[in-house]
C-alpha cells in the first residue's frame, strides 16, 4: 500500500489543501508539505491525526479497497453532513431509515 498515495486521495477526495490539512490536524504544515512531496511517510501518531481530520479511523484507512468499508464519494458525503447534524435531527434520519422496510432486517 502507497501510504501517502492514499492520503492525498482522501485530501483531494475532501477538498483539503495541505496547508488545511496541516491546521486541521495540528501537524506542522512544512512536516506535512515533505510527507507529499518527498514521499515521507509519517509516523503512526500523524498518520492517526491526519485519518481522524479526514474522517477515517487506522482500519479503515489500511482495509483493502473491496472490504464493505470503503465508501463511494457520496456515502461519505452523507455520513460527512449526518455528523453534522444536531442529536434531534439525527434521530429523525435514523427513524426515516429505519422505517423503510426492506432495510429492517
Amino acid at each position: 500500500m502507497d501510504i501517502i498515495k492514499k492520503l492525498n486521495e482522501l485530501r483531494l477526495e475532501r477538498n483539503m489543501s495541505v496547508y488545511r490539512l496541516a491546521e486541521l490536524s495540528g501537524i506542522n504544515q512544512s512536516t506535512l508539505a515533505n510527507t507529499f512531496s518527498r514521499g515521507t511517510v509519517p509516523s503512526i501518531k500523524n498518520l492517526e491525526l491526519l485519518c481522524n481530520t479526514l474522517g477515517v479511523s487506522l482500519s479503515q484507512f489500511f482495509a483493502d479497497d473491496e472490504t464493505p468499508m470503503s465508501l463511494s464519494p457520496s456515502e461519505r458525503t452523507l455520513i460527512k453532513n449526518y455528523r453534522k447534524l444536531p442529536p434531534q435531527l439525527k434521530e429523525s434520519v435514523s427513524n426515516i431509515v429505519n422505517a423503510v422496510p426492506d432495510l429492517r432486517n
